[in-house]
């Protein structure tokens, strides 16, 4: 049904963590506040947008539905359980990327929203079964696009990049299909938390592409990865330990097609809050041609003062 399968889990190389101390990291973690924002644009040259994102918060809930005496709200939404945070890239033209980019994010969420059970004890075994379930979500969004490649012929060859984000502070789970990017800026330092699932970039792994050659390679529009894809997913799931003033980016290729590490890490470093800053990526993209959709989503984190 799927093609080739793989899936790997990986610890960022320069925010290490030692995935048995999660359970007391979690414990002695300083409460944060995250301000998070997110914006697509078509660009300059496309006809159409085939980015999508989403961000959620989840918490615990619970839907009153009858009661002796009345309550003010019918939906009773408990403590902040963590947020969410998707962008997908379509693939495929004409033949309905959008489409593919829309349903991987509507499947993979619908996928999580019904596995909620280990969102409730952040413990060892519940973070184990959370990195199965961003497996198991990402194989089903998959198999959906595929699927409905198969029964409209009008879809077929659609696809789409996928990168989610997942912060139970201060812990990030980032699973991660073609070559939309999380990064991770810490005291002015960019990190980029995913490696794109690219021709030019396996190419340069091989030392078959030198620096310069890399930048001007055209295989970077060659996916070695992507939901729906007929030889199928390669699924990556990394994750980090955040501190208090960490700044978390996800982007599709528009962005960091026309902006180097140096100007992502200045503008996302920028004195300004998150909604401004996802306005300052679109414009700068666009500013330098626009060639693709330009999707940004980012979180900002500041301590909370202890009372």
């Amino acid at each position: 049904m799927f093609g080739r399968k793989k899936v790997r889990t990986r610890d960022s190389q320069d925010f290490e963590v030692d995935s048995s101390s999660i359970e007391s990291d979690l414990a002695e973690a300083n409460p944060v506040a995250i301000d998070c924002a997110g914006l697509t644009d078509i660009g300059k040259k496309r006809s159409v947008n085939q980015d999508q994102f989403l961000i959620a918060d989840l918490h615990k809930s619970m839907h009153v539905l009858q009661a002796s005496s009345p309550f003010s709200e019918k939906l009773l939404a408990g403590e902040t359980m963590g947020k969410i945070m998707f962008v997908a890239d379509g693939v495929g033209g004409a033949s309905a990327g959008e489409v593919a980019s829309e349903m991987a994010i509507q499947t993979m969420a619908q996928y999580l929203l019904n596995s909620m059970h280990w969102l409730f004890h952040p413990k060892q075994p519940e973070i184990e079964q959370l990195i199965d379930d961003l497996k198991a979500a990402a194989m089903l969004s998959h198999q959906a696009v595929r699927e409905d490649a198969q029964t409209h012929p009008e879809h077929r060859g659609m696809g789409s990049t996928l990168t989610f984000a997942y912060l139970m502070w201060p812990m990030m789970y980032v699973l991660h299909i073609g070559d939309s990017r999380c990064y991770v800026l810490r005291d002015g330092s960019l990190q980029q938390i995913t490696r794109d699932q690219t021709l030019a970039q396996q190419l340069r792994d091989c030392g078959q592409l030198s620096g310069a050659e890399f930048e001007q390679s055209p295989y970077h529009n060659v996916l070695l990865s992507a939901i729906g894809a007929e030889s199928g997913v390669d699924a990556v799931v990394y994750k980090t330990r955040l501190l208090a003033g960490d700044r978390v980016m996800l982007c599709s290729d528009g962005v960091n097609a026309h902006l180097d590490d140096q100007e992502i890490q200045t503008i996302l470093g920028s004195n300004q809050n998150a909604e401004s800053i996802c306005k300052s990526f679109v414009t700068e993209a666009n500013d330098r041609g626009g060639r693709d959709n330009i999707t940004v989503v980012v979180a900002v984190s500041t301590a909370l003062e202890s009372k």
